[in-house]
C-alpha cells in the first residue's frame, strides 16, 4: 500500500506522542468519502483529546486540509476529518467495543 505524505506525517505525529496500535488502511476501493482511515489507541483520556490537536497543528503547518474534528472525552472515541484521510482514535476499550478493525479485515476479503 502506497501511503500518502499526508497519511505519513499523521502516521510520524501519532508515533512521536506514543499512541498504539496505529494502523492505516487502504479504503479507496471501499468508501467514496476518504483514500485512507488512520485507526489509533490513546493510552488515557488526555492523551485522547491531546492527539487531535497535534495532528491538526502538523496537517495545517503543511497546508493539509482538516475539515472537522469530532469527539469527547466521554465518547472515548475522536475522529478528524482531514479530507482524505479519516482519522480515529479511540480509547483501547472504545476500540475493542466499536470493533472497526475487525469490520475492515472483514471488508477485504
Amino acid at each position: 500500500m502506497r501511503q500518502t505524505k499526508e497519511v505519513k506525517l499523521i502516521v510520524d505525529v501519532l508515533s512521536d506522542h506514543k499512541a498504539e496500535a496505529i494502523e492505516v488502511v487502504d479504503v479507496k476501493e471501499r468508501t467514496p468519502f476518504a483514500d485512507f482511515y488512520v485507526l489509533a489507541t490513546a493510552p488515557n483520556a488526555k492523551a485522547l483529546m491531546g492527539y487531535p490537536d497535534d495532528v491538526e497543528e502538523a496537517l495545517l503547518k503543511e497546508k493539509f486540509e482538516v475539515r472537522k474534528v469530532e469527539g469527547t472525552p466521554e465518547s472515548e472515541w475522536v475522529v478528524i476529518d482531514a479530507g482524505p484521510v479519516v482519522v480515529q482514535i479511540f480509547t483501547a476499550k472504545k476500540r475493542e467495543e466499536i470493533g472497526l478493525d475487525d469490520l475492515l479485515k472483514a471488508q477485504k476479503k
